[in-house]
């Protein structure tokens, strides 16, 4: 371990960009955006402003991670609040209520979906119904270049894909999953998805092929495989397999040659992307979350165990399990920049060095 520091509420992730390392917390009524040192998590920077989301599940504080751009810092609070920074001194360039200005609440468990830079475009997903609930910004002034769909956002961040070779923004609404021309937002292609109990999507979907995805969900519902084909002058999709042996509740599945690792509800499963059938069946970490790296899984269980598993769909084969954080809920992705991995709960940050001696 390089470090460890007590940090507040929330369940927002890292982004590491050169030395610093960027997230989101709550204090007390506010929410804070911090910038602390990957050497030793010491806070160089911090802005905070008047929020607070709480529900009884997940507690208080954000949900979302920062991404970092081209020396822009973007942040998106749990209760729709979205700020650009300048990442190296903290100095606040604009910002937005993007769920006051479209009229709508925060979704049950706080805003989650994480915006997404393509170009000199910010994407976010606030939902709305006026040909809103996707909305692309000028990344430097935050202006609105388009807006397209009705619908109610999801907890899930939008993806860019290369799909038939067109690059492709694949975003998540109550009750579907669709495709979009990143410049233009028109709409490419619709495909139903429906989610037991809640109907909204937490999981990214995942790229299996140049023309197939995969998309995943808890709650009863599990993973399902389709294909995009060209008809006439329209896109349709087709299922090619479901399966209830991937129920992916928080974390996005992992594709690596030929196939898929993911959390089933808590615990993790390996199977063939091809068919969707099951390879093996591995241990319990609670609803954690799930990174790839040369070859293995590191897993960030709910309970703040680390572990690490090598990617082997012919066997389960953990190679190593520690108590990494302590108190507090562990639901926030990890990070890996250069050898370093950064975590967090909701109580705890801490930095652990992996590389080879």
């Amino acid at each position: 371990m390089l470090w460890k520091k007590l940090i507040g509420g929330g369940h927002a992730s890292f982004t590491v960009a050169g030395q610093l390392a960027f997230t989101l917390e709550q204090q007390d009524e506010n929410e804070v955006v911090i910038a602390v040192s990957v050497n030793d998590g010491s806070v160089k920077w911090s802005y905070e402003y008047p929020a607070k989301f709480e529900e009884y599940f997940g507690g208080i504080g954000p949900r979302t991670n920062p991404l970092w751009h081209e020396e822009l810092l973007y942040t998106m609070g749990a209760m729709g609040h979205l700020h650009c920074f300048e990442s190296s001194s903290g100095k606040l360039l604009w910002k937005k209520n993007t769920t006051e200005e479209n009229g709508v609440q925060p979704p049950y468990w706080g805003v989650s979906a994480s915006p997404v830079v393509h170009k000199n475009m910010l994407f976010i997903t606030p939902g709305g119904n006026q040909d809103n609930a996707i909305i692309a910004l000028d990344k430097k002034t935050g202006e609105k270049k388009w807006s397209t769909l009705n619908g109610d956002q999801t907890y899930g961040t939008p993806a860019l894909f290369k799909i038939n070779n067109q690059l492709q923004l694949v975003v998540s609404l109550k009750g579907k999953f669709v495709g979009l021309n990143p410049d233009t937002g028109e709409v490419i292609w619709t495909h139903p998805w429906r989610i037991f109990m809640n109907n909204y999507n937490i999981a990214q979907p995942t790229r299996l092929t140049d023309d197939t995805l995969l998309i995943s969900a808890g709650y009863g519902t599990g993973a399902e495989s389709f294909k995009l084909f060209k008809n006439g002058d329209e896109f349709k999709t087709e299922s090619l397999w479901k399966s209830k042996s991937l129920k992916t509740k928080f974390s996005t599945p992992i594709l690596w040659k030929g196939h898929l690792y993911g959390l089933n509800e808590n615990r993790l499963t390996c199977l063939n992307a091809e068919d969707g059938s099951l390879k093996w069946r591995g241990n319990k970490y609670g609803y954690g979350q799930i990174i790839a790296a040369s070859g293995h899984i590191i897993i960030l269980g709910d309970a703040g165990d680390l572990s690490l598993v090598e990617m082997n769909p012919q066997k389960f084969i953990e190679k190593a399990t520690f108590k990494a954080l302590d108190g507090g809920r562990t639901w926030s992705y990890p990070a890996l920049s250069k050898g370093l991995l950064f975590i967090k709960n909701s109580r705890e940050m801490a930095c652990y060095d992996l590389r080879v001696k």
